[in-house]
């Protein structure tokens, strides 16, 4: 099994608490090509981030926030700055993004408002597993150092 998959196990099994993950549609899930549409239609918003194990204070003012569409595209608020760019699932549930960067606007704010955005980017560059479960989506790398969460807009 490869790590990706052992780390993002362990992590569902500690989002679902003592309950059998056996059939459970409703626990958390590992996004994959199965599943990816659960996804669409919604907006997501940053509640948490972790970069390399150093966890990054949010701004309660501010607000970063992504969205997925069912033909790859991705994009969002950085909290300064606007994204658009693409992504991919794979079948075993690996979530690529189709470059280091996303594109995007290039608007100038405060600088500590900035350093938070540049760890948000990061953080999206070095995940790799999706986890849904319910109204939260958790973007994480293979190792658990960096974990972006993320909660459905208006929930």
């Amino acid at each position: 099994m490869k790590a990706s998959a052992l780390v993002a196990s362990a992590l569902l099994v500690v989002l679902s608490g003592c309950g059998s993950m056996t059939g459970e549609k409703s626990g958390p899930q590992i996004i994959d090509t199965g599943n990816v549409q659960r996804l669409y239609q919604r907006e997501w918003d940053l509640k948490g981030l972790t970069v390399d194990g150093r966890q990054v204070v949010m701004d309660v003012a501010g607000r970063t926030t992504i969205s997925f569409g069912p033909d790859g595209q991705v994009a969002g608020f950085g909290g300064v700055n606007r994204f658009k760019g693409t992504y991919a699932v794979s079948a075993g549930g690996v979530l690529s993004w189709a470059s280091p960067a996303l594109p995007m606007s290039r608007n100038a704010g405060p600088p500590e408002l900035m350093e938070k955005e540049r760890a948000f980017f990061e953080g999206l560059r070095k995940s790799n597993v999706a986890i849904l479960e319910k109204h939260t989506l958790i973007l994480q790398s293979d190792d658990s150092s960096t974990v972006l969460t993320f909660e459905e807009a208006g929930y």
